[in-house]
């Protein structure tokens, strides 16, 4: 059994000490600088309870932490763990700069720790079996990929405090807006079924009274020369989506052999529908939809990374793939203040 301990008790940390519990690890240590919210979920687990992250990484029956501070923590907290010997598990974004993510990669490297990124949904089994089916239909054409995501308040005339405020608790929280929230995820799938971009055009929107991005849209110039077409936006339109409740996020892959369609449901409610793909077969002119039940990623991540840490396998995602996702993330933004530049984007070797 592997004991783990919680860092930061935010509203995905339950997914992740949920998913380890249902996986079979024991949850060791809980950590928040609320004491009394590290102490809530701490009870549930017989867990011992601290406000401050290295008590956890001093502990010495913790094998594996999940790190789920905001962004602009990670680096000091992952170097940490990976120094006091821990095996990581991040949650995305990996830091707050492709600087900071080159850093963390190295260190995982150089140490030989266990070290992965939380991108729970490639964990989805519409998007394992995407993958598998990518495999016998030749390199992508085209992509495209794009994250709506319901935050009607945003567009209204008159803004709550907490979004007008300077520093913004949007950006206090996640250091970057629709972009970094809701586009890593989707660009680490560009990443996962295309492979590294490279180069990029990219831009980006707020709107009066924001200090942060509500739109993020880029092309990228995929390496055997195929696009991928990308787009986040906050959006107010409440029945948009396939399950018709705002979340209207999907990937469209082509090739010459076929297609493939991804329906995703709200990454926070999984437990109302199961994500949907949709395989258009270009040479029988066959459509196979492929339904799954309903489930939880997060459960499937946390039950796959302890495999792994236990079986002594790589991290998959990996911190070079939080590294990526970081990077792209820089790229789009350096291009979009340069209204749209087509830019390479300066990969490190770090894989």
């Amino acid at each position: 059994m592997v004991n783990v301990g919680i860092i930061g008790c935010g509203n995905i940390s339950r997914f992740h000490h949920e998913g380890y519990a249902a996986a079979g690890a024991r949850i060791a240590h809980v950590c928040d600088v609320r004491l009394e919210v590290a102490q809530g979920v701490a009870s549930r687990y017989g867990a011992r309870a601290s406000t401050d992250y290295r008590a956890v990484l001093d502990d010495p029956e913790v094998a594996l932490v999940s790190i789920l501070l905001p962004a602009s923590l990670h680096r000091e907290a992952c170097l940490a763990a990976i120094a006091a010997g821990k095996g990581v598990v991040c949650e995305k974004t990996l830091t707050d700069s492709a600087e900071s993510s080159t850093e963390v990669v190295k260190a995982a490297a150089q140490a030989g720790n266990f070290f992965a990124t939380g991108f729970m949904k490639r964990f989805f089994p519409a998007m394992q079996q995407a993958k598998t089916l990518l495999a016998d239909m030749g390199e992508v054409v085209s992509l495209y990929a794009r994250s709506w995501q319901p935050f009607g308040v945003l567009w209204d005339e008159s803004l709550p405090r907490e979004y007008s405020d300077r520093p913004s608790s949007v950006i206090r929280s996640y250091g970057g807006g629709v972009l970094v929230c809701g586009g890593s995820h989707i660009l680490d799938l560009i990443h996962f079924y295309a492979g590294r971009p490279t180069q990029v055009s990219g831009q980006m929107r707020s709107r009066e009274g924001l200090d942060f991005d509500v739109q993020a849209n880029a092309m990228l110039w995929l390496k055997d020369g195929g696009i991928a077409h990308f787009e986040a936006l906050w959006h107010p339109h409440a029945f948009a989506g396939y399950e018709r409740n705002g979340w209207d996020e999907r990937l469209e892959i082509n090739t010459a052999k076929g297609r493939l369609d991804i329906y995703t449901v709200k990454w926070d409610h999984p437990e109302n529908n199961g994500a949907l793909l949709v395989h258009q077969d270009a040479r029988s002119g066959r459509v196979t939809e492929h339904r799954y039940p309903a489930v939880n990623p997060f459960h499937i991540e946390m039950a796959e990374i302890l495999r792994r840490f236990e079986a002594g396998e790589p991290a998959s995602p990996s911190a070079w793939d939080g590294y990526v996702v970081d990077q792209l993330i820089e790229t789009i933004t350096a291009s979009a203040n340069q209204r749209g530049a087509l830019l390479p984007i300066p990969w490190q070797d770090l894989n």
